[in-house]
């Protein structure tokens, strides 16, 4: 009777170390998984004006000499506050579409025509530039 207690014993000890090697392997599939979304996740786009006065010179980094803090609106007329660096001051008055990633915010922009930019988002930011 003895030795099926303890073969009973070895077994449960067994048993959490399977399972306890499983959960490490599931964090680290889980937390390798969502550094891939916050990377390479679904591109987000978002529509701003420039406005000169919402730009500031900051220490040069990567290229980038400037850092502009915008009212964005996406193709809905949602509005979010974005912040992007570019390497050069953006002519006034011009329209941008933005490609947002999860977490890294702003991956690329392009100057886009007003005629270009999805109705809502247009509505929006026309209200928002007169008020």
């Amino acid at each position: 009777m003895d030795g099926g207690i303890e073969s009973t014993g070895a077994y449960m000890g067994k048993a959490k170390i399977v399972i306890g090697l499983g959960a490490v392997i599931a964090a680290v599939v889980g937390a390798t998984a969502l550094g891939a979304w916050a990377l390479y996740g679904e591109s987000g786009h978002s529509y701003v004006v420039i406005d000169s006065g919402r730009v500031r010179p900051i220490e040069p980094r990567a290229g980038m000499a400037y850092e502009y803090n915008l009212d964005a609106y996406d193709d809905a007329g949602n509005r979010s506050l974005v912040t992007f660096q570019t390497s050069r001051e953006l002519r006034a008055g011009a329209y941008l579409e933005l490609e947002t990633k999860p977490i890294r915010g702003v991956v690329a922009w392009e100057e886009v025509a007003y005629e270009d930019v999805p109705e809502q988002a247009r509505e929006a930011l026309s209200s928002h530039a007169s008020s």
